[in-house]
């Protein structure tokens, strides 16, 4: 995605005002440099912060259990919930 900053902002802007906002997201362990911001995945740390002033509030939940991956994972996986 060229602007995630621009793509927060439009997805924010869709959600009707107390709504949530649920991104699942990484630091992918087989991500690649596509050229991009956030290429190979973002952080919890900078995708919270990217979100810091567009919300009311935002948790971040992890998501390591590896019944979810179908195996066992080394990167950072996570769901952050965002109220708009």
């Amino acid at each position: 995605m060229p602007d995630p900053h621009a793509a927060l902002r439009r997805w924010r802007d869709l959600v009707r005002p107390g709504g949530r906002l649920v991104l699942v997201e990484g630091r992918w362990g087989t991500g690649s440099d596509g050229g991009t911001p956030w290429s190979g995945g973002v952080t919890a740390a900078t995708l919270s912060l990217a979100l810091r002033d567009l919300v009311t509030g935002l948790r971040v939940e992890p998501l390591t259990d590896p019944r979810l991956w179908g195996k066992h994972i080394d990167d950072e996986r996570y769901a952050l919930i965002a109220t708009c």
